[in-house]
């Protein structure tokens, strides 16, 4: 069922009450440090086995909103299928900028790198997905020089954007701009769509099919910009579903969204 036929309440309540339950029922390792202010932190679920594959979520809330234990449920699903999971978090608008937003979610993308082992992870095999603001600041990992870290170009392999906004200028215009406080320049460099290198993961770029035009004008003309620059980029709609009930989903190692970024990672 699609979200928008679902009351506010509810809505929390199930995000709530499925992260708690995540974390009660998963080894969860909370609130790591990794970034220089104190809501820079993670929470990390081990894998069960060594060795095992990474994937990193960047949650979303317009810049603005929520924090990583209202997504701890987004875990399940790849700890399930075999994942590392990393629910990463940062400062909220207007308290920071964007630009800082980006930075906190690089470092930590470079924790669960240099720390995967420790989470039974193999740092070749690190994956970053992200909703909604996590979607844009997703597209900005995909287009990190990492060695400018201290890291390999290609440390991480393979990411989901999903319900993103890749070009931000649009955002100066709206109803956030007095939080997020977009200049001109900002506009551009946090806008994944300006900012393609030439060395650069496969992407699958992930909507609802009930979602915005405007969602829907932003993912098709990031994928084929990516495609452009010889990259592999691919494109998934969720069927009847919209901006929030997409990610409802990704959390069921059941579900059709699941199964299909755990495929593409696999694939990479």
């Amino acid at each position: 069922m699609a979200n928008h036929q679902w009351e506010r309440a509810a809505y929390t309540e199930f995000v709530v009450t499925k992260s708690r339950q995540t974390r009660e029922m998963l080894e969860c390792i909370e609130d790591i440090r990794v970034g220089a202010r104190d809501e820079e932190r993670i929470d990390v679920f081990p894998a069960k086995a060594p060795n095992s594959p990474v994937v990193m979520f960047i949650h979303g809330g317009w810049w603005r909103g929520t924090t990583r234990k209202e997504w701890s449920y987004m875990a399940y699903g790849f700890h399930q299928l075999g994942y590392a999971v990393v629910i990463s978090d940062y400062t909220l608008c207007p308290k920071v900028t964007i630009p800082d937003i980006t930075q906190a979610s690089r470092a930590a993308v470079a924790w669960a790198y240099e720390h995967a082992e420790t989470i039974n992870g193999n740092k070749d095999r690190l994956f970053v997905c992200g909703h909604s603001a996590g979607g844009q600041q997703a597209g900005m990992i995909a287009v990190t020089d990492w060695t400018k870290y201290g890291l390999p170009a290609d440390a991480v392999k393979g990411v989901v954007p999903m319900s993103g906004v890749f070009d931000m200028r649009v955002m100066q215009s709206g109803f956030l701009q007095p939080y997020i406080q977009l200049t001109g320049d900002t506009a551009r460099t946090e806008s994944a769509l300006f900012n393609i290198p030439d060395v650069a993961p496969p992407i699958m770029v992930f909507l609802g099919d009930e979602e915005s035009i405007e969602f829907h004008r932003q993912a098709e003309v990031f994928a084929e910009a990516w495609r452009a620059k010889g990259h592999r980029a691919e494109f998934m709609a969720m069927e009847n579903e919209d901006h929030s009930s997409s990610i409802f989903a990704a959390g069921d190692p059941d579900s059709p969204a699941c199964k299909a970024m755990v495929e593409f990672f696999e694939s990479c």
